[in-house]
């Protein structure tokens, strides 16, 4: 499955827009993520992306960093069943930073283009260094405007 960054982008942005510290799987779907398929089960586009957010240190659990999805509530039994325990997760500084950086239409924009099948590694750190200039050129106009 490909990184898709308007889901991730959607995703993160449910963690920015709480008024709580930590959200619950309850407040994703309430949201309208895409989290549960027509036939009841969960997605595997979300199950995916929340993947790639613990494996990148974007989410952790109320007691601090989570690695893997039981540290966020979600089980799969032998069968492949998958039970979820509501649980609060937070967005950590790291996926605040992408947060931010996929609010960016600028940014999200060159990141869909020019980055679509580049590995994660490369898309974090390249849609900062895109979030970065694009800052610093809001800086240097705001700034020229003063003098």
């Amino acid at each position: 499955m490909r990184i898709d960054l308007d889901y991730f982008g959607e995703l993160l942005t449910i963690f920015l827009d709480s008024t709580k510290a930590h959200i619950d799987f309850n407040d994703i779907k309430e949201a309208g993520l895409e989290v549960i398929t027509e036939s009841k089960e969960l997605s595997e586009k979300f199950i995916f992306h929340m993947q790639l957010a613990l494996d990148n240190q974007l989410i952790g659990n109320s007691s601090g960093q989570a690695f893997v999805l039981e540290d966020i509530g979600i089980t799969q039994t032998l069968d492949g069943a998958i039970s979820i325990c509501i649980m609060p997760i937070r967005l950590t500084q790291k996926g605040h930073d992408f947060a931010a950086t996929l609010n960016n239409k600028e940014v999200i924009d060159k990141l869909k283009s020019e980055f679509k099948d580049a590995p994660f590694k490369v898309i974090f750190e390249g849609g900062q260094k895109l979030f970065q200039h694009y800052m610093k050129k809001k800086l240097d106009t705001i700034t020229s405007e003063g003098s």
